[in-house]
């Protein structure tokens, strides 16, 4: 099974047992997996890494997992007895992982860095905004994902964009469709 994992920037995570260090292309085993005890865990869902790891010099990595897979039911939480870290993500692939994931699973729980009906990437790099009206604004080399929903909450659009100062300006809302988003103004009293 294939899944993704965060890492420090040496590719250092803790365990119940301490902190273990990884190398790629190694397989490592462990007697037993079950989430947040034993084994070595990792997320279905590539947004789920970053509730976990979301510091700027943190890495990513699409990793196999093998044996009896434990699943507990936080986000996407689980754990294995078997690892190896197969291909390391930028944080902007993640993100672009996450979307697709999100389009396979439309009526899964959001993950958190996921934003409802608006967001801001404020020069982080990426935002992802869901909903019925989506809307997105950004820095120069921030990635707009916005994901329309219908009222039953599935998928019908998926708009992504960078903005690069000449088509997509900062600090401006975008739609699904890259189209500009008119802020509606507060009315005096």
């Amino acid at each position: 099974m294939l899944a993704y994992k965060g890492f420090n920037k040496n590719l250092t995570c803790t365990m119940g047992k301490g902190t273990f260090q990884y190398e790629p292309g190694i397989w490592y085993t462990e007697e037993n997996a079950r989430c947040a005890s034993t084994g070595f865990h990792a997320t279905d869902n590539p947004l789920d890494v970053l509730s976990y790891y979301n510091k700027d010099d943190d890495r990513y990595f699409i990793v196999a997992l093998g044996g009896n897979i434990d699943e507990d039911g936080v986000n996407s939480r689980i754990s294995a007895p078997r690892i190896k870290l197969v291909r390391e993500l930028t944080k902007a692939e993640l993100y672009h992982e996450g979307v697709i994931w999100m389009s396979a699973h439309p009526k899964a729980q959001l993950a958190r860095a996921v934003k409802r009906d608006s967001g801001d990437a404020k020069g982080d790099g990426a935002v992802i905004v869901r909903g019925k009206k989506p809307k997105a604004k950004g820095m120069i080399g921030d990635r707009l994902y916005m994901v329309k929903e219908d009222k039953e909450g599935m998928i019908v659009e998926i708009g992504m964009y960078q903005v690069d100062g000449k088509s997509i300006l900062p600090g401006i809302y975008y739609s699904e469709r890259g189209e500009t988003v008119v802020q509606k103004r507060a009315r005096k009293a």
